[in-house]
């Protein structure tokens, strides 16, 4: 059976949830706002390694079951967001539906939407992560200006810096695998932080 901890560890032991042990932000990981972190995951190593991916992509499926999700279609948030995305799609034999991050074009197929579609259906979304969900938002608003419902969302981590709240205030619904501070405390019974770390990187999570 594949469990939330049975991830975690996974996660953890591959080295794809990292953290910095220095105290100089200098040393931390440059987020795109601008600011550094020391805790850090590289969604971007899912793609390295298809058989933890496949058992992510299960674990989503039993959470879409369990929480009663309902949807037309699914579609992954570019770009941490596609393979989850084609992953569960394939599982439930569900059709796909792609958004173009750099917006439209006008050659070839046109526009910013790719895949069969009909006004009103309803569109699941899968991201990597979330912080705030600001760019979530604005795949949303997309969407939404196109005749498509989006009620939920199922995120691999949430960061927990208030996307929550954001995309509840939306009438968007947010469903997390895991969260930063699960990895966390996971993370320090197998790599126990020295004390005077500990204290730094507890601001960044709880």
């Amino acid at each position: 059976m594949i469990t939330k901890k049975h991830l975690m560890k996974e996660i953890i032991r591959l080295n794809i949830f990292k953290i910095c042990e220095s105290p100089n932000k200098e040393d931390w990981v440059l987020l795109k706002n601008g600011s550094r972190t020391p805790l850090f995951l590289d969604t971007s190593l899912f793609n390295s390694y298809p058989k933890l991916s496949k058992k992510i992509n299960k674990y989503i499926v039993k959470l879409i079951k369990k929480e009663n999700i309902n949807f037309n279609k699914i579609m992954g948030l570019p770009y941490g967001g596609l393979l989850f995305g084609y992953g569960v799609a394939n599982i439930l034999n569900i059709p796909y539906l792609a958004i173009r991050k750099e917006g439209k074009k006008n050659y070839s197929t046109k526009g910013n939407l790719l895949g069969l579609r009909s006004a009103n259906e309803t569109i699941l979304l899968i991201e990597d992560a979330t912080v705030t969900a600001n760019t979530a938002l604005d795949f949303i608003k997309t969407l939404r200006n196109n005749n498509l419902i989006i009620n939920d969302i199922i995120t691999i981590i949430d960061i927990e810096k208030g996307a929550k709240k954001n995309l509840f205030n939306k009438n968007v619904n947010l469903y997390s695998l895991f969260t930063w501070r699960d990895l966390y405390e996971l993370y320090q019974r197998y790599n126990p932080i020295k004390d005077e770390l500990k204290i730094i990187f507890d601001k960044f999570v709880y």
